[in-house]
């Protein structure tokens, strides 16, 4: 640098020193990415997996008894105990058999909503014992027979010659119309020998008569 320049306060550009730090610098990587940018998938990953064995274990548990306990808790209270421990019960024998709830009571959406807002509401009938009521629930041949549970020929034939006395059997009604599984076989009650109404046959122990 001359010595007028540096008398008058410039100093001449040093291209030199500049082409050095240039070539120093173009090696040296560029930003690197935030880390929080290359954890969200690994969270995503994480929380999606705990999501999938959440709803896994809840369908489990919703198949059980102890699921319609905790939703409705006291009105089933019964039910509950009478499938795990009363063995006068058909319950119990399908308990037994291994069975499950929704084996057959069919897990509907648009019904199990509104079963949960009647409970939430406290919309819902009792029987005089505090149950929740059965009014209307029935058991019919369809749906003890569904997943072939149970074959029809087979009931019939082994209950032929009922009692000992010849051509009775209570599983081929005489009436003309049918007759619902339910009318005799009380799953979450005691069963009750529904063709006593009108006939003296034997009566299965455990089972009462029509009053």
């Amino acid at each position: 640098m001359g010595e007028k320049e540096r008398q008058d306060g410039f100093e001449a550009p040093q291209t030199h020193g500049e082409d050095a730090s240039a070539v120093e610098t173009s090696g040296v990587e560029g930003p690197r990415e935030p880390r929080a940018k290359r954890r969200w998938p690994i969270v995503v990953g994480c929380v999606a997996l705990v999501l999938a064995l959440a709803g896994a274990g809840l369908f489990a548990w919703h198949q059980t008894p102890g699921f319609c306990n905790a939703v409705c808790h006291v009105p089933m209270d019964n039910y509950v105990q009478g499938y795990f421990e009363d063995e006068s019960l058909c319950a119990n024998a399908h308990y037994r058999a291994g069975t499950s709830c929704l084996d057959c009571h069919e897990p509907k959406l648009e019904e199990q909503v509104a079963e949960g807002l009647a409970w939430v509401r406290g919309d819902f009938r009792v029987d005089e014992n505090g149950d929740i009521a059965t009014v209307g629930v029935t058991a019919d041949e369809k749906m003890c027979t569904q997943g072939g549970c149970h074959d029809m020929k087979d009931v019939i034939a082994a209950t032929a010659d009922w009692g000992g006395e010849a051509g009775v059997n209570p599983h081929e009604s005489h009436q003309g119309a049918p007759i619902d599984c339910s009318n005799c076989h009380g799953v979450h009650k005691v069963s009750n020998m529904y063709c006593n109404a009108c006939h003296d046959y034997l009566t299965p122990e455990g089972w009462t008569n029509p009053a």
